[in-house]
């Protein structure tokens, strides 16, 4: 297995990618270390919950794996520094980052109000800094480690009406190549993941709010990708196979790059 004895810490993984990011690195033999809010942040649609999280910890357990469950909000870097403090006192360690907790609002530029601004603000952006200001540390006193975050397709091909979203997830593209500069000195990989449309929470809820059926919507956002029809369909786990990659050693000579996993959305 190709994580066997690592500490992966992933961030919104109550449901959707990231509960299967940590599936898939559970599969390799790393230790899990689930963090989610487990409530809702108006006005966004809803959340992952503690009994999601809860399911989900108990099921890498069954299949033999090691894991907790840690309810956080990555907004607030006081529980994020308290949660990377469990999760190396629970699990020995933290080797893996996986900065997946995201969300998005649909919203003309005059109408955005400072509650969903404020929200894509800090859960996509500040919420990756919290994270990474407090594991960088553990980090560079082993001299290795592995950062994986959760960037978009619309970070580099912006759409209209979710302007926050795409400039939020742009700035985390940005700064991903600004931290694998920095952080090369310890030998620390740092990377991004583009995913494109996936079915998922985020879609129903933006479908909510554009008054559209889910099926519909969908089609309508996977319409910016080259592959078409059921080739189109981006999977969770197409997403999750690209986490495992970029955490083990498989990709040790990559940082500061970001992986689009999005049918093609990225060249259009």
């Amino acid at each position: 297995m190709k994580l066997e004895g690592k500490v992966a810490l992933v961030t919104g993984a109550a449901h959707g990618q990231g509960a299967s990011h940590a599936r898939y690195l559970a599969a390799e033999g790393a230790k899990i270390a689930a963090l989610d809010i487990c409530a809702d942040i108006p006005p966004i649609y809803p959340l992952g919950t503690r009994q999601e999280l809860a399911a989900l910890v108990a099921e890498l357990r069954a299949d033999g794996a090691e894991a907790i469950a840690i309810e956080a909000d990555v907004r607030s870097s006081q529980q994020i520094e308290a949660a990377v403090g469990l999760t190396v006192a629970e699990l020995g360690g933290l080797d893996v980052l996986c900065n997946n907790a995201g969300v998005c609002i649909v919203e003309a530029v005059d109408e955005i109000s400072d509650d969903s601004l404020d929200a894509m603000v800090d859960v996509n952006l500040k919420g990756v800094f919290n994270t990474i200001r407090f594991v960088a540390p553990v980090m560079k006193a082993q001299r290795w480690g592995k950062i994986i975050n959760t960037t978009s397709a619309a970070a580099q091909n912006a759409l209209p009406y979710i302007s926050a979203y795409c400039a939020a997830k742009a700035g985390v593209l940005v700064a991903t190549q600004s931290w694998a500069r920095e952080l090369a000195e310890w030998e620390i990989n740092v990377n991004s993941v583009s995913p494109g449309t996936i079915f998922s929470g985020m879609t129903t809820g933006l479908a909510d709010q554009l008054g559209l059926e889910v099926e519909d919507a969908y089609q309508q956002f996977m319409s910016q990708q080259v592959f078409k029809g059921e080739r189109g369909k981006v999977q969770k786990e197409d997403i999750s196979r690209m986490v495992v990659y970029l955490a083990s050693e498989d990709a040790r000579m990559i940082t500061g790059q970001n992986y689009a996993v999005d049918a093609g959305w990225s060249i259009t």
